[in-house]
């Protein structure tokens, strides 16, 4: 450090440290502390911003990596159809899905096991009927019932949500960190 260096915020006072990162004279009302090392105030900021997008994006990895499948919240009406009662179908609402399946809000409740067809239009347009499923949830909540499927035998259909799953993902994150990166900049 050069003796005659001037602190960057008060030029009467002498440095007594540089920044870490940028070189930048401090005095000793200047310089923070992080992990051992000096740095000047607009050098802390950015570590610490760079800091909790790393921990944010880990975060949502850690939660994502409990679950089976990556989940899609939306909302997209559903008609279940009981196989063996063709011709009869209950209306739902469909609120979050993963390749592996779907939970659906209903009137009437579905017994646990119980194999059912489900057509339904996701939000880009791509209809898809005749999605075998079997009940593997049926809680009620008030008046409704919230049903949880798991897709059976998709094959051709499996590819669609999965590409559904996968671009609405992919949307989120994108979206989440711009939002994140605007928050903190």
């Amino acid at each position: 450090m050069n003796k005659n260096m001037k602190c960057e915020n008060h030029e009467k006072k002498e440095a007594v440290v540089t920044c870490s990162l940028c070189g930048t004279g401090l005095c000793q009302e200047c310089h923070l502390k992080l992990v051992g090392r000096t740095y000047c105030q607009k050098c802390a900021d950015e570590i610490v911003k760079e800091g909790a997008i790393i921990a944010l994006r880990k975060l949502y990895e850690i939660l994502e990596e409990k679950r089976k499948h990556h989940r899609v919240y939306a909302l997209v009406s559903v008609e279940i159809t009981p196989m063996g009662y063709e011709g009869m179908f209950l209306k739902g609402i469909m609120h979050n899905m993963s390749s592996g399946g779907m939970a659906v809000l209903c009137d009437k409740q579905i017994s646990i096991n119980e194999m059912v067809h489900l057509n339904f239009t996701l939000p880009g347009g791509e209809v898809l009927e005749q999605v075998q499923a079997g009940v593997i949830r049926s809680d009620r909540i008030g008046e409704k019932y919230n049903l949880g499927f798991i897709f059976m035998n998709m094959l051709e259909k499996q590819k669609v949500i999965d590409e559904f799953i996968f671009c609405s993902k992919k949307k989120k994150y994108s979206q989440d960190t711009a939002n994140i990166s605007n928050y903190l900049f």
